[in-house]
Formats: structure tokens, C-alpha cells, sequence
């Protein structure tokens, strides 16, 4: 993620990149500072957007492996994008009986109020 120090790492370079255009001056040094800015930003967006992808497939496997069970639940959870810490509710639920089958209608027809009212 990008956090106020590398923003303003940023917009000092576009600012220097700014005037080096208004005064009709050609230094190589302020572009190519730019250009690494940019390429540090992009490695770091790819990173990340690989690693959420690379959690997904985690919880598709584990659903794919145990569809009655945690596996499905975990990633039904997932995607409805049910704050971590409210897992133990549905996990309680799940151990009480009735499967994920029974929490998915549970979940359905509650339109998850948890994560609509955090």
C-alpha cells in the first residue's frame, strides 16, 4: 500500500518534473527519478493484488476439499467480505450442527446484517 511519505515522494517529483517544463529545462535526473517512483509504485501494486489473488485460490482449495465443512464456510465468509473478527459466530454456528448449508441460508436470509451494521 501506499502510505503519505512515498505520496509525497510523488508529488515532489511531479512538482520538479512541473517546473522543469514550465522553464523549458531538460534534465535527465528528474525524469528518471520520476520513472523509478513510478516503477517502485507498480512493483508494489502487483505485489499486493498477487498476493490476494494467491489468497483466494487458498480458500477455493480448501472449499473445493471440504465443501460441508470450515473450507466452504471460510471462503463463503470471504467473499462476503465478513470482518475476521466475527468469524467465531458462524464457526459456533457450524460446530453446533446443521453444516455450512444451513448457515448459507442463514446468511442469505439475515442479507449478513453484521457486515451491512460494523
Amino acid at each position: 500500500m501506499l502510505d503519505l511519505t512515498d505520496i509525497k515522494k510523488l508529488k515532489n517529483a511531479l512538482d520538479k518534473l512541473e517546473y522543469q517544463l514550465e522553464n523549458h529545462q531538460q534534465d535527465k535526473s528528474v525524469e528518471v527519478n520520476l520513472a523509478e517512483i513510478i516503477a517502485n509504485f507498480k512493483q508494489n501494486l502487483d505485489f499486493n493484488l498477487f498476493n490476494g489473488i494467491d489468497e483466494k485460490l487458498k480458500l477455493i482449495q480448501a472449499a473445493i476439499c471440504d465443501e460441508k465443512g470450515l473450507g466452504r464456510l471460510n471462503l463463503l465468509l470471504a467473499n462476503a467480505k465478513v470482518p475476521k473478527k466475527y468469524y467465531d459466530i458462524f464457526y459456533n454456528m457450524l460446530r453446533g450442527g446443521g453444516g455450512v448449508d444451513k448457515l448459507v441460508w442463514f446468511m442469505l436470509l439475515n442479507q449478513i446484517y453484521i457486515c451491512k451494521n460494523f
